[in-house]
């Protein structure tokens, strides 16, 4: 039965769509099964995802029906306090527009619900909260997000929080429907950040410090056979329990931060994973193009949550698909600077002649059938030939 809205009473029905595959097929949403685990894996490993891809391919759809579906059951007032979606302006310089700010003229404080989502997540810390950022990079992301990105990676096992946020200096600020607003507060680790982007002349490029914190997916397929069908593509990467309403936050005993400790029982798990990424990092480390031990243990993290919660979990298809949404979205350049460590690397995902770095470049976007990285080979196949073309290349188009 399909979720209904009942808005004289501001109240939606609760639900019987406790699987997440299910409950976005019956909103009449065809996104394939494996973009939505990727989505959730990705948000439970670290919460701040981006989403980019062509216009109109359901970017913004998906975090929408997401949060809606981790909130079922709630009246209309209710979830106005659990989803905030914030349409980003291009003339945002600073925080304001995500945090408010105070009027010293009329000595009150003007909030936004990004501000009241993360007063009502530090008071209730057992519930997930979503932000959603449509349009990101309609503004600098450095200018007005740089305080969320520091903040999230000064969380410690001692400070679960995290370095606090100042908002004004008055020793009693109040909105002008008399709500106070405390001098600081912090991120708490139940609040969930989406930031959606498109790429033309109105936007900005995001930077390394940017991408570097986030997982990075990708909408550019369109499928419309399955779409004209009604369903959802059924491909690789399905979660075990499809029920996942309880599992996005921090489960007893996990911390909600990526740690070495991330690392160390992945390599426990399977001595590969250490392997696989010493290998990648010798691709791009004489080009200076490698990764720290944050994306390490972000990429630890991804693996372990997906060994724990997918069929048939295979190291090397999650790799591929860590490759591809943390590793490969920071490069962007010239021919000069990227053509050789992308051949060096497609040369690693495609699997052909894997002990010569030196092999030729692609001349299509065609790939082995039997590539150990598939996902990565096929978008770095697509990269490299836009730099033959353009001599330019971005990860997002």
């Amino acid at each position: 039965m399909k979720p209904q809205w009942h808005e004289e009473k501001g109240l939606r029905m609760e639900s019987s769509m406790e699987y997440i595959y299910d409950y976005f097929e019956e909103e009449g949403y065809f996104f394939p099964r494996e973009v939505l685990t990727r989505y959730f894996l990705s948000l439970k490993t670290k919460p701040f995802v981006i989403l980019t891809g062509i216009s109109g391919t359901g970017k913004t759809k998906i975090a929408q029906v997401f949060a809606e579906y981790m909130c079922q059951g709630l009246t209309l007032e209710e979830m106005a306090k659990r989803i905030a979606f914030v349409p980003v302006r291009p003339d945002w310089m600073d925080n304001k527009g995500l945090l408010g700010y105070y009027n010293l003229l009329d000595e009150k404080y003007h909030a936004t619900p990004v501000l009241q989502i993360l007063i009502e997540a530090s008071e209730h810390q057992d519930k997930p909260y979503f932000i959603i950022l449509d349009e990101m990079n309609l503004a600098k992301v450095e200018q007005y997000f740089s305080d969320f990105l520091s903040i999230m990676e000064s969380r410690t096992a001692g400070n679960l929080s995290g370095e606090p946020l100042y908002l004004h200096s008055a020793i009693k600020a109040e909105t002008p429907d008399g709500r106070v607003i405390p001098q600081q507060i912090t991120i708490p680790p139940n609040v969930y950040f989406t930031g959606t982007v498109n790429v033309d002349e109105s936007t900005y490029m995001f930077s390394p410090k940017v991408l570097d914190r986030a997982n990075v997916i990708e909408f550019n397929d369109v499928d419309l056979a399955n779409y004209e069908r009604g369903v959802a593509s059924a491909d690789g990467c399905i979660l075990k329990a499809q029920d996942v309403r309880e599992k996005l936050l921090p489960q007893p005993g996990e911390t909600p931060f990526c740690n070495k400790t991330d690392y160390t029982r992945a390599q426990e798990m399977n001595r590969n994973t250490g392997e696989l990424l010493s290998r990648i990092l010798e691709i791009l480390h004489p080009h200076h193009l490698h990764f720290g031990y944050r994306v390490v243990n972000e990429i630890a993290r991804f693996i372990l949550l997906a060994s724990e919660m997918v069929q048939d979990f295979k190291l090397e298809e999650t790799l591929d698909i860590q490759i591809l949404q943390k590793i490969l979205p920071k490069f962007h350049g010239t021919q000069a600077k990227l053509e050789e460590p992308l051949g060096k690397l497609f040369t690693f995902c495609s699997g052909v002649d894997t002990d010569n770095y030196e092999s030729p470049l692609p001349e299509s976007e065609e790939i082995p059938e039997d590539a150990p990285f598939p996902r990565s080979a096929k978008k770095l196949a697509r990269m490299i030939r836009n730099l033959k073309i353009q001599g330019y290349t971005s990860f997002i188009e």
